[in-house]
């Protein structure tokens, strides 16, 4: 071999490793997001998950993964995500999820707690972004980051309660191949319907009309007649979007089963909607699978 001959292998050598290394460096998950306190499985932890490594399945082609995210208190008021016991911050209707089987793959329910607890939106001391906003935000880097981790997108659901349904709408209307459905509960964010300010009225019409004018979502809403932030009236707009499976209860008994209390904006934390409405959460997270079980 030549001097030129062995130079030119070595240089090729080197440009072949920094390929390597540049190849690896863009297929990797990079920094995990920040993992709000509180954040975990819910009951069941699915085989691989450690501290370490919150979404190192061991098997991801074997799971379904559910995101959850939990309502919000007002702009300027820091968020609870309480969850150290079912039915404080996650409903039961979602962490009895974890464990159990569909279209051939078991579930596991991650409640996400974002960093985010308060927003900027229509105060002096804040920039003017609204506390969802930042929500949504950080869901979909968190979302990205579980897909770079080897997760398939299209075995993973959202679901959320109040502003955290909001949040999944937000979302699932940037980018429709970010997971494969949403499920939500109420969604909402913006104070009471007919008592909000000028400001929060325009600011939620403005998001609404944003995510009126998706082409399709994939999602199963649950709105409820009394709900004093958005009832079933105010929400004609989510209703006719293509995709979108709009089930409208009363809140105050549903199918035939009493529900305690007059709120009907948290019912999904009611016996009355998980005792009812479980089967129809399951048969729509079967229906939006798009690659069938091994």
């Amino acid at each position: 071999m030549t001097r030129r001959e062995a130079w030119i292998r070595r240089e090729l050598a080197y440009a072949l490793t920094a390929a390597l290394i540049l190849i690896g460096f863009l297929a990797a998950p990079g920094p995990r997001p920040d993992l709000g306190e509180g954040s975990r499985f819910m009951g069941y932890v699915p085989p691989g998950i450690t501290r370490a490594e919150p979404f190192g399945f061991d098997d991801p082609e074997s799971h379904i993964l559910i995101v959850y995210l939990n309502g919000s208190k007002g702009e300027g008021k820091p968020d609870l995500c309480d969850t150290s016991r079912p039915g404080i911050n996650v409903p039961r209707t979602a962490t009895e999820l974890g464990g159990r089987m569909v279209g051939g793959y078991r579930l596991a329910v991650f409640a996400f707690c974002t960093r985010t607890k308060i927003g900027g939106f229509h105060r002096d001391d804040g920039d003017g972004v609204p506390k969802v906003v930042r929500r949504a935000d950080e869901l979909d880097l968190l979302l990205r980051h579980i897909a770079k981790s080897g997760f398939p997108p299209q075995r993973i659901f959202v679901m959320g309660q109040s502003a955290g349904g909001w949040a999944g709408l937000l979302v699932q209307r940037n980018n429709t191949e970010r997971f494969a459905g949403l499920i939500a509960f109420a969604p909402a964010f913006a104070g009471y319907h007919g008592r909000r300010v000028e400001a929060w009225q325009r600011e939620r019409d403005k998001q609404a009309d944003f995510i009126g004018q998706a082409d399709r979502l994939n999602a199963l809403i649950f709105g409820f007649d009394q709900d004093r932030f958005e009832p079933v009236r105010a929400m004609t707009w989510l209703r006719d979007i293509p995709g979108v499976t709009y089930v409208a209860l009363t809140g105050v008994t549903i199918d035939g089963i009493a529900c305690d209390g007059p709120d009907s904006h948290g019912s999904v934390f009611k016996d009355c909607f998980r005792l009812t409405q479980t089967r129809r959460i399951l048969d729509f997270i079967e229906s939006s699978l798009t690659v069938p079980a091994s």
